[in-house]
């Protein structure tokens, strides 16, 4: 389920509408704010008697005082089949027997309602259950452990009105879901259960769960994409979900960002550190974005030892390009480099990396490096993060180590990831066909001696002020500047023939 696009003003058609297609922009996952409620209620088990004296019951409120013989004749009975189908009824103190004929007493006539002519057998029992809502739709939310990581997650948005008037909502919204409450709790099957009443709710303790956003655009309007909770809810759970989805386009609102004349500061990096690889998108005023963009949505394709860089359009922190990460490090580590520590450079965005992507990714990355080292008492490699500003909290919890700058060293929207020696992903964020929109993600990844060379060297000249004083300075810049040093410029003709074709 998703909510009304919104309308962006497009400045240009990026590409034909027979070459558009779905675009994955980037995912997220934000925390769902929830909260446990005492609930005093009772229910209602219903068929506690067979199907036959169910009948029975039913034959009796239409010809209430029939004689057996007829009643065992409707049925096809004999005397002993009725005489067993009567001991059940009247132990349950539906029916009497007076002079050969069968009437109903007073309990068997209460269950039948005016509206129905079907008996309502039922007990009513008496529960008090905790059952977790969410605080935006009120729809039932189990709890689950989280990871450190998934507590600093941003939150969805919840009207505080709404919120501190939670028990008045539990009532109505627990009759709605309850068959989805008691299906959660694996009832027995033969057990018919159903709400009689809700008696009483007491709030209870907060928790948060999460929810994955994924944020899908299109190849002619990357800029204009719309969340998808698919990955969190079905379809049918959606639809009763329609203000938790709207809290999701409003997060997804909140990313919008305006390009700005330096922005092509960004774009130069990529042309500084594969030059080759993007001289057919170069001009005289810098990189042809819009030609590269359609270049690298049509053909993005897969990690070859002849294609050594790849273009990347989306979040490297999304589920295909971190596969293709993946291989170009395993591509990568066929050489002799043994880095010590990696270096992830955050744009300056809004919740950038909010995603259990990203701590699930360095751990990856940290157990294939391991596997290269010969020492087995060498210690990992230290994931480090860098960030301009204040960062956000769930960056502190995903990284080894955060290195903060107050001054910007780098392009605002510059994104890279280097592991020195093995590889090197460089994407710029910034709207793509409007002057207003989501940011687009537009880069490369590549195990590119050339290429990882001229990236360590770019990270060595300007990183150093933020490492300064820190516990990881001098075991970072040692790797940055040793670690395939001379890669920039010597590398072998044959490994850099990819250049021509995405």
């Amino acid at each position: 389920m998703t909510p009304t696009k919104r309308p962006i003003l497009s400045l240009t058609g990026l590409m034909k509408p027979e070459e558009d297609g779905p675009l994955d922009l980037a995912t997220y996952d934000v925390q769902l704010p929830c909260r446990w409620f005492e609930i005093d209620h009772k229910i209602a088990v219903l068929g506690r008697v067979s199907l036959t004296a169910e009948f029975l019951l039913r034959l009796l409120k239409s010809a209430d005082g029939l004689d057996e013989a007829s009643a065992a004749a409707f049925f096809g009975f004999d005397l002993r089949d009725m005489s067993f189908v009567l001991s059940e009824v009247e132990g349950e103190g539906y029916v009497q027997r007076r002079e050969g004929r069968l009437w109903l007493t007073l309990a068997g006539h209460s269950l039948f309602r005016s509206d129905s002519d079907q008996p309502q057998i039922f007990e009513v029992e008496a529960v008090r259950e905790n059952v977790g809502f969410d605080l935006i739709s009120f729809a039932p939310e189990p709890k689950r452990y989280l990871e450190d990581f998934e507590f600093c997650l941003p939150e969805l948005a919840v009207r505080p009105e709404i919120a501190s008037s939670a028990t008045q909502h539990i009532p109505g919204t627990f009759r709605r879901f309850y068959p989805e409450i008691q299906a959660r709790r694996e009832r027995k099957r033969d057990d018919k259960k159903s709400l009689y009443s809700v008696d009483n709710v007491s709030a209870g303790d907060r928790f948060p769960a999460t929810v994955r956003i994924s944020v899908k655009s299109t190849g002619m309007r990357p800029h204009a994409g719309e969340p998808d909770l698919s990955d969190w809810r079905s379809e049918p759970e959606l639809e009763d979900r329609p203000n938790t989805v709207d809290a999701a386009s409003a997060f997804v609102d909140r990313l919008v960002t305006t390009r700005h004349s330096a922005d092509g500061e960004a774009y130069a990096v990529l042309l500084e550190l594969a030059p080759e690889f993007l001289k057919e998108f170069t001009r005289r005023d810098g990189l042809n974005v819009e030609r590269y963009y359609r270049e690298a949505f049509s053909r993005a394709g897969e990690v070859r030892s002849d294609r050594p860089t790849l273009p990347i359009v989306g979040a490297l922190l999304g589920e295909k390009n971190l596969r293709r990460a993946m291989e170009v490090v395993s591509y990568g580590l066929r050489k002799e480099a043994k880095p010590a520590s990696f270096l992830w450079l955050a744009p300056m965005m809004h919740h950038w990396g909010a995603t259990q992507l990203l701590p699930e990714f360095l751990k990856l990355l940290k157990a294939q490096l391991r596997q290269k080292q010969t020492d087995p008492s060498a210690p990992p490699a230290i994931a480090v993060g860098l960030a301009t500003g204040r960062p956000e909290s769930h960056l502190e919890r995903a990284f080894d180590a955060l290195a903060v700058s107050d001054v910007p060293r780098f392009p605002r929207i510059l994104e890279v990831l280097l592991v020195p020696g093995v590889m090197a992903s460089v994407t710029v964020h910034a709207p793509i066909g409007s002057q207003t929109g989501l940011p687009v993600p537009l880069g490369f990844i590549s195990f590119d001696p050339r290429v990882v060379g001229r990236t360590q060297a770019y990270m060595a000249e300007r990183v150093g002020p933020m490492l300064r004083n820190k516990p990881f300075e001098t075991a970072v810049m040692e790797t940055l500047l040793s670690t395939g040093a001379d890669d920039a410029e010597g590398a072998p003709e044959a490994a850099n023939e990819v250049d021509q074709g995405a």
